[in-house]
């Protein structure tokens, strides 16, 4: 593949643009299952073990994670599942091996490839029916409880995504989610705000509840999470120690990855990096599936760097950024953090990273940094 550096870590993310309903808030590309021709999961599936298996010769070697997003990977069954998963450890086991589902697709069977996958991330987003409701779920809180109860007696790891700031939700329901949840005792914790997405359902008959309001949930959350022994090391992740997910840190630490599926990006290359994207939609991808690419320039790559490294409680490694832009970060942006409030940030030698105050403010912080490069 033109652009990959043999010599370093690679990542594989496969992309199943499946899903039973579509959730009213969601922007992602995926078709739900009343839309779908009958032959068009195994069409799918054949387009990416061809893929995999391209790749797989070309690189030579275990990927360093492997993940399989949705959409719901769920719907696939399990036996859909465990050929993508031989196919993507034909050269070997990654570090990590992550597959999403959401509650009502987590079964047995699904469980059963436990020797294929290291970690299940579920979609549970309340425990609330009414906010389950509101933000156009299929599971409610019967699938949640059925779903949590099968993971916490497994022996896989696991993370539950969580959503806050939920039009007509409380703080305290808020809580009361990430008490329960964590009562099961999963490793991970992804924990974020509600986005409102031009095109959904959902922003044609809600509106945010506003910058302020989001603050006091995400704040009260984030203190709970604490609480109960998770670390704060991403924007919208906490993880118990050793949790982390490693799939989602080569995306924040700028690491190559591969994306195949409808719309599906990767990233590959140091510095700089280039920028692939899959075909855009099912049909296209299944009749003609493309990696679409865009070499960045050096300044793209480092713009990339910051938006991704500074989203996480470890930050910038000065050293790393002098590797791959051969400059001292010192040096570029000592004036405009001369400018950012000092509760915003640490800055030692070695390190430049955001507090939680600063995580409050990141997209202003990421705007003036990089007017300083």
């Amino acid at each position: 593949m033109k652009g990959l550096s043999y010599s370093l870590p690679l990542s594989l993310y496969i992309h199943v643009p499946f899903c039973v309903r579509k959730c009213d808030y969601c922007a992602f590309y995926s078709l739900p299952l009343s839309s779908l021709d009958p032959s068009w999961m195994d069409r799918y599936l054949n387009v990416i073990l061809a893929e995999i298996e391209a790749l797989n010769r070309d690189y030579g070697k275990p990927y360093k994670t492997i993940f399989l997003g949705g959409g719901n990977p769920g719907v696939l069954g399990a036996d859909r599942l465990r050929r993508i998963l031989e196919k993507a450890e034909e050269n070997g086991m990654a570090e990590e091996v992550t597959v999403e589902t959401n509650p009502e697709t987590l079964t047995e069977s699904f469980l059963s490839l436990s020797g294929l996958m290291t970690r299940v991330s579920v979609g549970i987003q309340s425990m609330d029916d009414s906010v389950l409701s509101s933000l156009g779920r299929n599971a409610r809180q019967s699938d949640n409880l059925r779903a949590l109860s099968l993971l916490s007696a497994s022996s896989v790891r696991w993370n539950a995504d969580i959503i806050t700031a939920v039009p007509g939700e409380s703080v305290e329901t808020t809580l009361s989610d990430i008490e329960e949840v964590a009562s099961y005792n999963p490793g991970h914790i992804s924990f974020y705000c509600l986005s409102f997405e031009e095109g959904t359902p959902l922003i044609g008959r809600a509106a945010p509840i506003g910058e302020e309001k989001e603050a006091q949930f995400l704040r009260s959350g984030w203190e709970k999470l604490s609480s109960l022994g998770y670390e704060h090391y991403e924007v919208s992740n906490f993880a118990r120690k050793g949790e982390r997910c490693l799939h989602n840190e080569v995306y924040w630490k700028l690491g190559q990855y591969v994306g195949f599926g409808p719309g599906a990006e990767s990233s590959i290359g140091y510095a700089p990096v280039t920028s692939m994207r899959d075909s855009e939609d099912l049909l296209s991808f299944l009749s003609s599936p493309e990696l679409e690419c865009t070499p960045l320039t050096m300044e793209e790559t480092e713009e990339e760097f910051l938006l991704t490294l500074l989203r996480t409680k470890d930050g910038i490694d000065k050293n790393e950024y002098q590797r791959r832009f051969a400059r001292s970060f010192d040096d570029v942006y000592t004036d405009a953090i001369s400018t950012l409030d000092r509760s915003f940030f640490r800055n030692t030698k070695d390190i430049f990273s955001l507090t939680e105050d600063g995580f409050m403010m990141l997209d202003r912080i990421i705007l003036t940094l990089a007017m300083g490069m």
